[in-house]
């Protein structure tokens, strides 16, 4: 197996038309159709159903999808050390987080001013997600909203966060002074799943949940960003932590009789003993200090 028999599988199951996949990797069809051939016969497993009409991944090509996707990345990931270790770079730094990258951009800011010879790899996950990360050591730092219970991980809380409703500028809903739940029972939700914030989803359900309400959540989305850029459309609203960097397009309301918090956690596995990594906390504690000490850290 090679990776043009990865990439040609990507490219096949992303656009399920064996024409535009061909367009796509600036080839004809049949070699596109070989590669298929040779890579099913090579893993065993039919990775497609497909008639003259139409293509689509069987439940194998689904789990091969998933698959092939890690493969790639550890490969770009090994790509990018090597060139880091070629030009006189420091390292690499991988970070793991949840909700918006807007959040770390000051602090990646100014850890990039002071240490500009280190890569930095940005991985959007789940607290879920992170934890595996961690303990595979495919991450060197996680950015969590739920607390991880291992002894391999160390954790330690470092913000509150207090979630607000984030309207589209022009709602009906911002002109008003005070918003309550019941103002909201109508709208749409755009949530990101259970799945990938367990806790905060079950937190925002449990409070409309005691108000005898139930929130009319009909989009998800699996990250933040993609949230706010569809509220920012017009096609609902959500619930966003504050203080949060201004959007086009969005105002953001406190909600009068709801107080939705959370922690937010930085974590990182014990045994990781790397200079990359204790410079990154000596400068976090550091850059953070006022912040933590509200918290009492």
């Amino acid at each position: 197996m090679e990776l043009r028999h990865i990439r040609y599988f990507i490219a096949l199951a992303e656009e399920l038309n064996f024409s535009r996949a061909a367009e796509r990797l600036h080839i004809s069809q049949p070699p596109l159709s070989r590669q298929i051939q040779e890579l099913e016969e090579e893993i065993g497993a039919t990775l497609f159903y497909r008639t003259k009409r139409y293509v689509e991944l069987t439940n194998a090509g689904k789990v091969f999808l998933n698959k092939a996707y890690q493969i790639l990345d550890q490969v770009e990931q090994a790509c990018m050390s090597t060139r880091l270790s070629s030009t006189g770079s420091e390292g690499e730094f991988r970070v793991g987080f949840t909700g918006a990258v807007q959040d770390l951009i000051p602090t990646i800011q100014e850890f990039r001013i002071r240490y500009p010879k280190i890569g930095i790899i940005l991985n959007h996950l789940s607290s879920a997600k992170q934890a595996e990360a961690l303990h595979e050591n495919t991450i060197d730092i996680g950015f969590i909203s739920t607390p991880i219970n291992s002894h391999k991980i160390e954790v330690i809380p470092i913000k509150k966060m207090t979630f607000e409703v984030a309207l589209p500028e022009n709602h009906v809903l911002a002109t008003k002074k005070n918003i309550y739940l019941s103002d909201l029972i109508d709208e749409t939700f755009i949530m990101t799943p259970k799945a990938v914030g367990a806790l905060f989803y079950e937190m925002f359900m449990g409070i409309f949940k005691e108000a005898g309400l139930t929130p009319n959540i009909s989009i998800q989305a699996h990250d933040l960003q993609t949230v706010l850029a569809l509220v920012s459309a017009g096609m609902g609203i959500t619930l966003t932590p504050s203080p949060f960097e201004a959007i086009n397009g969005i105002i953001k309301r406190e909600i009068a009789d709801a107080n939705i918090t959370m922690t937010g956690y930085l974590a990182w596995q014990k045994e990781n003993q790397s200079d990359t990594l204790k410079k990154f906390l000596s400068f976090f504690f550091d850059f953070h200090e006022e912040e933590l000490k509200l918290l009492g850290k």
